[in-house]
């Protein structure tokens, strides 16, 4: 269904695999230092996880799955777990004229409300594109409308820095510690230098771009032996 709850609060979606949630502990780590900053009630992790265990247990295991978790601003924590199906061709991706603004109290968590991210999500699906490039309100590089980015420019695998504005999504991080790739602000004038892109959520892990604005880009192979194996070793903190 890939319904989003109405309201304020925070939420992380987990990818599992044969019902093991991916990066739990990360996830909830991120979601508690959100709630910490947005002034959010604080959970306890560990009836977290027994909410998601029942959740799991009472869906049954996907091979793929989608697991939601949310936690409004009453202090009540829901779990929605549901069937997912990983991406099967590159992406094409449009740029948005709808910047972020880096310095909004929401930006850098993962936020309720989500409907401007699905309905930018939404404008490019209707115009042929699955996803697109957001700049922020300096024009700099930030990410797509679910997911963060990594460019190679110049030979260099680039992601934006957070104080771009962007998501500190799980999958980035990770990209980051394993694949030593380098933060840095890039303007949105750079996206015409761009040799190679992947898209990187937690659902995704990293999925290649194949077209940026109707150019064809580089189809790395330094990358797609991660992007293909649809998680990145499927490791669970």
């Amino acid at each position: 269904m890939n319904v989003f709850p109405e309201g304020d609060g925070v939420f992380e979606t987990i990818k599992t695999v044969d019902g093991v949630p991916q990066f739990l502990a990360r996830h909830l780590e991120r979601a508690i230092k959100s709630s910490r900053t947005l002034g959010l009630p604080i959970f306890s992790p560990e009836e977290v996880v027994e909410l998601i265990r029942a959740e799991i247990e009472r869906t049954g295991i996907f091979p793929f799955g989608r697991l939601r978790v949310t936690f409004p601003t009453d202090g009540r924590v829901f779990a929605i777990h549901e069937p997912s199906t990983p991406w099967s061709v590159p992406a094409k991706l449009m740029i948005f004229h709808d910047p972020i603004d880096e310095d909004s109290t929401l930006a850098g968590h993962k936020a309720l409300p989500y409907k401007e991210n699905l309905d930018l999500l939404a404008q490019a699906r209707s115009a042929g594109f699955d996803d697109g490039i957001r700049l922020n309100s300096a024009s700099l590089i930030c990410e797509s409308a679910v997911a963060n980015v990594v460019m190679k420019v110049d030979g260099k695998w680039i992601t934006p820095t957070l104080s771009s504005g962007c998501l500190p999504g799980i999958t980035r991080a990770i990209a980051i510690e394993w694949f030593g790739i380098n933060e840095k602000d890039l303007p949105g004038s750079a996206l015409s230098a761009v040799q190679s892109m992947f898209l990187l959520s937690s659902l995704k892990n990293l999925q290649p771009v194949e077209f940026l604005d109707g150019r064809k880009l580089d189809m790395s192979d330094e990358l797609l032996q991660v992007a293909r194996a649809q998680t990145v070793q499927d490791l669970v903190d």
